[in-house]
């Protein structure tokens, strides 16, 4: 008897495929009737081929199983099976759910401390786990789930050998309707004969799996690069990829090929290709230049800590020749411990998704989980040249159920010693006589002397400094800060960009030493350009947000807080804010005598688009916006102001379609006044951008990264 299943495949997106896989029994000449497992639907083509077309997070697997006495192999046409089912014997339909962002075929579960992936090949004794601690203020933050769900398979669907995952092979005895695939051994240390792999022929053509190599083996795995398959023995590129399946038309005898990341150039039509954790340490090591496209989600280990990419461009008559481009496909990226990219110049980033993340550090400086500080630098030759790096081009990135604690390693308070206080000795050269020879008593402090608190850098999900930031998506994040001095600008986007257009922040909180905060933006005052050695030239350029919405948004600040932006004001002119719109503020701006903020000592600012503006000389034009009825638009304005298009909305009101009259008309660009900025908001199911009372509008060109957001519920 043989078996065969009929699969239905379907995402939680109604995306769905239909196929047939062969059936063997674990024994031959039994009665017992073979199942569907999921180790078999991850491992097989059309499971991968689904899952890198529509980017499932989880899917429905339906399957029945049907016998027949009639010879099959799996090289039949779907059409031929279908035409079995006619008198097959028909089992129980059953079904599996999958994960597919956990559930990872070939996974060994083993554990190796790495420090450095790229530059230490060596087992290390001691586990460190790095935790994902939650914000402590209404923010929810994931944690991941990837160690838990490792699951191994070797035993049941494969064999191991020298760091090679084979798959189970097709039992066929006729060798004239078979292809053999050899795969050469000379290399081991001490040499055996090539494996055999063996597929059935059908109209000469054979479907056959590839070996796949282990990446957890630290014997065989090299950091950063990537094993494969060529049939050319001296070959530098890849041909076949293990874990894979090809189709062959004759017997072929293939090599293995070593090369650095995932493989490709790094050219523009041929980019490196990034599809393991360690390709990304690698990229730190060497400060990547050309470009690179990630291939696959990318889980770090919890023992592995990343390393920040640096990649600052040349300085460059031709600032649109990009020198380093990172393009993440819109693949995943979870459990990063630290910032991907570091210090950038002259970059394009896009299609990023960072999701159950956690930054912990001591380390007082600007951060974001996608660029911690980009950079624009200009110089100018003597013969008249102006050489400029552009600004780096952050696009269609989504940063989700994460948090940046900037904070000291918390104490045991049970373990804490008591303070014992000396009493205060005055020196005698301090005590004053009055003209009859009597003591003169000190005057007691009315009011102490407040501590000077001094305060720069930036923090956002996004970047930390600049960048002109477009199609962003930011859900559930919050920033802590309790270094010994202020962090200036805190936003849910960035802290301090150079531009943000078309985005959007749900669910953002922010506490601690924060001078200035805001829902898109710490500061709006633009990014200020840079000569070679590093030193601020007085050029500033950007200052706008444009097409942006914020919601849910909670600020601990003591200077300003604001929907949109903490402190407005540039030495640009023309910025605007326009077509954007903050509801569901919650602030608590000023000084406070205790923990609890319940005793106000100094009022800060706060506004439902503006909090304050800051020292500079020009304001920003507000147009094209709604702001929440119970705030002021800006709420300390110097310079800035608004024109006769802004609305002030109760919290009902941003649910009617009539919001979307006055966010999406059109505005100037102010780069280019030739140009008009027009709102793209539109209106979904609640489920989409929305809650109980109903849904919201949201810039159309992010509304394909809610999806990426998605996390389950915690139980």
């Amino acid at each position: 008897m043989n078996f065969f299943c009929k699969v239905h495949m379907q995402s939680s997106k109604e995306k769905e495929v239909n196929f047939f896989m062969v059936l063997i029994p674990e024994k031959k000449n039994t009665d017992e009737i073979p199942q569907l497992s999921k180790e078999m639907v991850l491992t097989s083509q059309q499971y991968l081929d689904f899952r890198k077309q529509y980017k499932p997070r989880n899917m429905l697997v339906e399957y029945t199983v049907y016998a027949t006495e009639t010879e099959i192999n799996a090289a039949m046409s779907d059409e031929e099976f279908q035409k079995l089912t006619e008198t097959a014997e028909k089992q129980p339909q059953a079904e599996i759910s999958i994960d597919c962002i956990h559930d990872k075929p070939y996974s060994s579960g083993k554990k190796k401390k790495k420090k450095s992936p790229v530059t230490m090949m060596i087992a290390v004794c001691s586990i460190f786990v790095v935790g994902v601690f939650g914000v402590g203020f209404g923010m929810k933050v994931g944690k991941s789930k990837a160690a838990e769900n490792e699951k191994s398979i070797k035993a049941e669907k494969s064999a191991e050998e020298d760091g090679l995952l084979i798959p189970e092979q097709e039992q066929n005895e006729d060798a004239a309707q078979q292809i053999t695939i050899s795969i050469d051994r000379s290399y081991l240390p001490i040499p055996t004969e090539d494996l055999q792999l063996k597929g059935s022929a059908v109209d000469g053509k054979a479907q056959i799996t590839l070996p796949e190599f282990d990446k957890t083996d630290f014997f065989t795995h090299v950091a950063g690069y990537t094993w494969g398959f060529s049939s050319d023995p001296d070959a530098k590129r890849i041909e076949y990829y293990g874990g894979k399946s090809y189709t062959f038309t004759e017997d072929t005898k293939l090599y293995r090929v070593l090369v650095k990341y995932g493989g490709g150039s790094g050219t523009k039509d041929d980019p490196y290709l990034i599809d393991y954790y360690d390709q990304l340490e690698l990229m730190s090591e060497e400060k990547a230049r050309g470009y690179f496209k990630q291939t696959a989600d990318i889980i770090f280990p919890d023992w592995a800590s990343h390393t920040p990419i640096d990649t600052v461009n040349e300085l460059k008559s031709n600032p649109d020749s990009e020198h380093f481009e990172f393009d993440g496909d819109g693949y995943i990226i979870e459990n990063l411990d630290n910032p991907l990219f570091g210090k950038v110049s002259g970059a394009v980033i896009k299609n990023i998704n960072i999701t159950n993340s956690t930054i912990e550090t001591t380390e007082y400086k600007d951060y974001g989980f996608v660029v911690c500080s980009a950079y624009n630098y200009r110089y100018n030759a003597e013969d008249g040249t102006r050489y400029e790096t552009g600004e780096t081009l952050i696009q269609h990135c989504t940063v989700s159920h994460s948090s940046i604690l900037a904070r000291y390693p918390q104490t045991d308070e049970t373990q804490a010693t008591e303070v014992v206080t000396a009493p205060a000795v005055v020196p005698p050269d301090l005590v004053e006589y009055d003209e009859n020879g009597n003591i003169i008593e000190p005057k007691e402090d009315t009011e102490p002397v407040e501590p000077t608190r001094q305060g720069e850098h930036a923090i956002g999900a996004i970047t930390g400094l600049g960048g002109q930031i477009e199609n962003c998506y930011v859900r559930d994040f919050g920033i802590s800060a309790y270094l010994d001095d202020y962090i200036l600008y805190a936003g849910g986007i960035s802290g301090k960009p150079a531009n943000v257009l078309n985005s959007a922040v749900y669910g953002f909180s922010a506490k601690g030493r924060i001078f200035n905060g805001g829902g898109i933006a710490g500061s709006i005052s633009g990014a200020k350009m840079y000569n070679p050695a590093g030193k601020e030239l007085p050029t500033y350029y950007g200052g706008n947000i444009q097409g942006c919405v914020a919601r849910k948004i909670t600020l601990y600040t003591e200077n300003s807080a604001g929907g949109i932006a903490g402190e407005g004001s540039t030495s640009n002119t023309d910025a605007v804010v326009s077509n954007c719109y903050a509801t569901n503020l919650n602030f608590s701006v000023g000084v406070f005598e205790d923990s609890e903020r319940e005793k106000l000592k100094k009022t800060g600012v706060s506004g439902g688009i503006i909090g304050t503006d800051g020292n500079e000389r020009n304001g920003h034009l507000i147009t094209a916006t709604v702001s929440p009825a119970n705030l002021s638009v800006i709420g300390s304005k110097k310079v800035s102001s608004y024109d006769d298009t802004i609305r002030l909305a109760p919290d009902y009101a941003f649910y009617q379609q009539n919001i979307l009259s006055v966010i999406n008309q059109n505005t100037i660009n102010p780069e280019n006044p030739k140009e008009i900025f027009a709102g793209s908001f539109k209106f979904s199911s609640n489920d989409i951008f929305g809650d109980d009372t109903g849904s919201l509008a949201y810039p159309a060109e992010i509304e394909d990264l809610f999806e990426k957001t998605i996390t389950e519920e915690s139980t």
